[in-house]
């Protein structure tokens, strides 16, 4: 398997399992981490300590949640379709498929953007 795939994909597995340290674990100390502004805390977050509290608030919003992931390579990004559904904090049942676009460099995530729609994904 591709390296950068995999390193990406135990990024998802950390956070559904609600470790945030392991989920920022690899990324590159200047990283810049993009998620639509429609997003609850959305916006631009950059450097693993801010990118950890995004991910924090976000895992905290969740009840019960299931995290299914499917990443591929195209060129130099990583793309990841990311089905997640379960039950929010507020006992209501959410699902969405978005997709995230990582680069990594040196074993190290230096950039994601999210899509809410991974239709939006520019080739």
């Amino acid at each position: 398997m591709d390296p950068d795939i995999e390193l990406v994909l135990r990024a998802y597995a950390a956070f559904a399992a609600g470790d945030i340290e392991g989920a920022v674990r690899d990324l590159h100390p200047d990283v810049e981490w993009i998620e639509p502004d429609e997003f609850p805390n959305g916006g631009r977050h950059v450097g693993p300590a801010a990118v950890a509290r995004y991910l924090r608030a976000s895992y905290d919003g969740w009840l019960e949640l299931h995290s299914e992931p499917f990443a591929t390579r195209r060129g130099d990004r990583i793309v990841v379709v990311h089905h997640v559904h379960g039950v929010l904090q507020d006992l209501s049942v959410h699902e969405a498929t978005v997709a995230d676009v990582f680069t990594v460099a040196g074993g190290k995530v230096v950039r994601m953007t999210a899509y809410a729609d991974p239709a939006q994904v520019p080739d």
